[in-house]
């Protein structure tokens, strides 16, 4: 079984929101130096460290490269989550200051899982299973010598097991689905147009709104303009409907504004 290598720290909260970690530092008295680790919801493997200074919010994505280090953009790499906590707590190297204290994780709070830890154990079973035809003892050793390579590979097709993804359909069904399944709640489909494209559909009043979601040659998922990431059930975790229905409430008032 895959084991998060934060899930020790009694400072990590698994995965959170922004809102969410910012809410955990504010019960906790939003002192100078008060900092959380989280899961990062759009870089595999990476997290987040939220950290407070002069009662304002400070996020430093932290990401892990291909050897299984770790770093924040432009600093230091280290061997794991808590060394390079531990470094911060000493040197500020670029932060807003050290980190002096840990906001830490009420007892009642258990570790938030993300949407592909539920899934992750048992895909790389299968993909072992079939790919190298391995059961038992093999199979495990298997996982754990190769699970960083493993983990990112499964990780790319993990939307297809969820039930908001819908395949090979097209822009009518996509309709169909959005308007039998939900109403004013978001689906994605599977638009194949074009190589490397997606469509997000979502209702809002007795409109369906579609949104194309692009993969870039590097091979992460974004909106035209917006956030990057590595999958796409990472993009569908980070869509807000609140912030889709802005988006198309700002469409709306310029269109009227240009009719008048």
């Amino acid at each position: 079984m895959s084991i998060d290598p934060a899930a020790e720290l009694p400072f990590f909260y698994g995965s959170i929101s922004r809102f969410d970690a910012e809410q955990h530092l504010k019960l906790a008295g939003m002192s100078d130096g008060l900092f959380l680790l989280r899961q990062c919801l759009r870089s595999l493997g990476g997290y987040v460290l939220s950290l407070v200074w002069n009662l304002s919010f400070h996020h430093y994505p932290i990401e892990k490269q291909l050897n299984g280090t770790y770093c924040i953009v432009g600093g230091k790499a280290h061997c794991g989550p808590a060394e390079l906590c531990e470094f911060y707590s000493k040197d500020p190297d670029g932060l807003v200051c050290t980190l002096k204290k840990p906001c830490l994780r009420p007892p009642e709070t258990p570790i938030k899982l993300g949407v592909f830890d539920s899934l992750r154990d048992n895909m790389l079973r299968e993909y072992v299973r079939q790919t190298w035809n391995l059961e038992g003892e093999e199979m495990e050793q298997a996982i754990i010598s190769q699970a960083p390579n493993l983990e990112r590979l499964i990780a790319t097709t993990a939307h297809e097991r969820m039930s908001w993804y819908h395949g090979k359909i097209t822009r009518q069904e996509g309709e169909r689905s959005v308007i039998f399944r939900s109403f004013c709640f978001f689906l994605r489909v599977r638009d194949r147009e074009e190589v490397g494209t997606f469509a997000l559909s979502m209702m809002y009043g007795k409109t369906v709104y579609h949104y194309q979601v692009l993969e870039d040659k590097s091979g992460k998922y974004s909106m035209p303009e917006g956030t990057k990431f590595d999958t796409i059930w990472q993009v569908r975790k980070h869509t807000n409907i609140s912030n889709l229905i802005l988006i198309i409430r700002n469409r709306l008032d310029t269109q009227y504004s240009d009719d008048n």
